[in-house]
């Protein structure tokens, strides 16, 4: 017991050291602050600069001739302008100015997407206040600006500059859009990772080969002239996938040496940069003893529920069989419906239908055999499991230093709330159907279970029930369920109270898809 004492201690220490040292690396990295430009975008102002000590305030404008280059950064769907941020840091740092915002309907931006999406230029009010606040500010030169953007992002920047005629020059990440304004986009660099989906790289590949006159544009070789405007280049990064690309030390490389050629800066006048972000060996260290700490923060939820509930009758087998077929039902009824679109939350409400679905149709299944669940009990695992929530969100508040923003808007936190009550069933009838036995076998069988899950998303990508970005998300729902299964044990090992753990489990889900799925209108 002591020992483990010990190791709680040690990993609780461990965590507030690497959080403060990663709070002060953010701080005191190249100057920056948070703005909000024209239409209410929230943004964040990154100069290649060393901040004002002691202050958030950026320095004192540099004389016009001074005045560096100036790129947008337009970060991908179900995203924010925090998880752009590493990629902005390594190019302010490299002597450009980077502004991110908040597309509409992610992060902390109020207006919501337009329903649908049907029209390519849907970003371009964004997009367009972005690239006139630079044109006025004292801060940066305002007659030399980029565009890049990530996946979604991508596809922004590219129609955007179809549309706007003053832009210098596009690096379209893991993205394509159909050209559709009246400009052909100028100079544009096409990354794509090694680990896309095969039909996005061979999109992008076309796309540059369309631009370039050829079919299709061969791998890292330049087409056209940057003096001109009409320079192509597509490239693949290797080793990485379509989220590690934007911290990818290779593709910052690759896009700071497109910029420089670009608007002809000379490596050598400027600071010298690694392009490493310093933030994310501290963001490691929290979250790997963030993992250690679930276990403990588990077991502390599993003594205040103490008592276990009993158990809905049957055989394991009787509730993977009744689970499966009711992910089976769920998926025939989003063919035709999505029952939890009043929530608003785009993809994030087909996902709560899917599981809500099969847990309310598990819930009814078991109803008609006994009573499966008692509500006193229910009632006694809320205080337990809002303590393990409130613990999980203090525990990833790295998160919104480096990954994304975790505090919700107004809005998000009554989606959230609302699809909290919508998973519960879901996650009462996998608790219960799966979590038995001792550590051991609950942990197999944990973990089956989640497999269970994956296998239903990924047939449902294939079916053309769930779209394919949900496939792009996949390495997050992944280690999203690995958190889940660590804080379990911990619960399982001090009171084997599956109700906690089943409360928990759907009100950080359900959070995670308020906080990170845009909002749509309508």
């Amino acid at each position: 017991m002591r020992l483990v004492q010990l190791v709680f201690t040690a990993a609780f220490l461990a965590w507030v050291a690497a959080t403060v040292v990663l709070a002060r690396r953010d701080r005191n990295g190249p100057a920056h602050a948070d703005l909000e430009i024209a239409s209410g975008v929230p943004a964040t102002l990154y100069l290649p600069e060393e901040p004002v000590p002691g202050s958030s305030m950026l320095p004192a404008p540099l004389a016009r001739g001074e005045r560096p280059p100036a790129v947008v950064l337009a970060h991908g769907f179900a995203s924010d302008r925090i998880l752009a941020s590493s990629l902005a840091r390594r190019l302010a740092e490299s002597g450009y100015a980077v502004l991110t915002i908040d597309l509409r309907g992610h992060g902390a931006n109020r207006h919501p997407m337009p329903d649908g999406r049907a029209r390519p230029d849907w970003l371009f009010q964004d997009l367009s206040a972005a690239v006139e606040y630079l044109r006025g500010s004292p801060y940066v030169d305002g007659s030399r600006i980029a565009l890049v953007g990530h996946s979604m992002g991508a596809a922004a920047v590219l129609d955007f500059a179809t549309r706007d005629s003053g832009i210098d020059g596009v690096v379209a990440i893991s993205g394509v859009q159909t050209l559709t304004g009246p400009y052909r986009p100028p100079n544009v660099l096409f990354l794509v990772a090694s680990a896309d989906p095969s039909r996005l790289r061979e999109r992008s590949a076309a796309l540059a080969g369309q631009l370039a006159g050829v079919d299709p544009a061969e791998d890292g070789t330049t087409y056209g002239d940057l003096a001109h405007g009409t320079a192509v280049r597509f490239e693949e990064v290797p080793g990485v996938n379509h989220l590690t690309i934007v911290f990818s030390h290779s593709a910052a490389s690759r896009i700071l040496q497109w910029l420089d050629a670009l608007f002809r800066v000379d490596p050598g006048s400027r600071p010298t940069s690694d392009l490493a972000d310093r933030r994310l060996a501290p963001f490691a260290f929290a979250m790997a003893a963030a993992l250690v700490l679930l276990v403990g923060l588990g077991g502390a939820c599993g003594r205040l529920a103490q008592r276990v509930p009993h158990r809905p009758p049957g055989a394991a087998a009787t509730g993977v069989a009744l689970l499966a077929a009711g992910l089976l039902v769920a998926m025939a009824v989003l063919a035709v419906a999505v029952p939890a679109a009043f929530l608003s939350l785009d993809v994030g409400d087909v996902l709560v239908s899917l599981l809500a679905v099969a847990g309310g149709l598990w819930l009814c299944a078991e109803a008609l055999r006994a009573c499966p669940i008692s509500l006193r009990e229910l009632r006694l695992a809320l205080a337990p499991g809002a303590v393990g929530f409130a613990g999980i969100y203090l525990l990833l508040a790295p998160l919104g230093v480096v990954g994304h923003r975790t505090a919700p808007t107004a809005e998000r936190f009554f989606v959230a709330a609302g699809s909290a009550f919508l998973l519960l069933p879901f996650f009462l009838a996998f608790e219960a159907t799966f979590r038995r036995g001792g550590l051991a076998r609950a942990t197999l069988l944990g973990v089956s279970g989640r497999i269970l899950v994956l296998a239903a998303v990924v047939a449902g990508v294939q079916v053309g029930v769930l779209p394919p970005v949900v496939m792009l998300m996949a390495p997050m729902l992944v280690i999203l369920f690995i958190l889940f299964e660590v804080f379990a044990s911990g619960v399982y090992i001090a009171s084997g109270n599956w109700l906690v753990i089943a409360v928990t489990e759907s009100a950080w889900l359900a959070w995670l898809l308020a906080t990170v799925f845009p909002l749509r209108a309508g």
